[in-house]
């Protein structure tokens, strides 16, 4: 009987555990802001995400203002995802890590990058055919963001 009551236990916390992994978080356009910047949120085609390990969502109006904040972040451990939005469908997010990103000066995203996120290379190459601009990987992003706003980076 206690053996039985052990195991319904850990397999309990399995369930429970397995049903907390850290995800997106729905955005209050209009009324949240930036975690790096502190402007509102309010365009979802280029919102972004960064979740922690506990689950808290750091939220950001663009892509731009998502990677400052990893590059001068003091917890780069602690990051469980990062995450954008596909600008074709902005209801699905997806994660940065695997996105394609599109930097177009076609289309101006709130920070000025002009960064756009898509779920396959495909999407991103149609917008990129229509607009112009060059296809990235989020590590080249990251690497934009460092290079042109290296002045201007604020270490958190």
């Amino acid at each position: 009987m206690k053996i039985s009551s052990i195991l319904f236990l850990t397999v309990l916390s399995a369930f429970v555990l397995w049903g907390c992994e850290p995800k997106p978080q729905p955005i209050q356009y209009g009324n949240e802001e930036c975690a790096y910047c502190r402007m509102i949120i309010t365009d979802a085609e280029f919102a972004s995400q960064i979740v922690n390990n506990q689950g808290r969502s750091y939220k950001f109006d663009s892509v731009e203002c998502m990677a400052a904040f990893e590059l001068t972040s003091g917890n780069k451990n602690n990051i469980h995802s990062k995450w954008v939005p596909d600008f074709q469908n902005n209801n699905e997010w997806i994660n940065a890590e695997s996105a394609v990103f599109l930097h177009s000066e076609t289309l101006r995203s709130p920070m000025g990058l002009y960064l756009s996120a898509y779920s396959s290379p495909a999407d991103a190459e149609a917008m990129r055919s229509e607009y112009g601009g060059e296809i990235m990987s989020y590590r080249e992003v990251l690497l934009l963001v460092e290079q042109e706003w290296s002045g201007n980076l604020s270490r958190l």
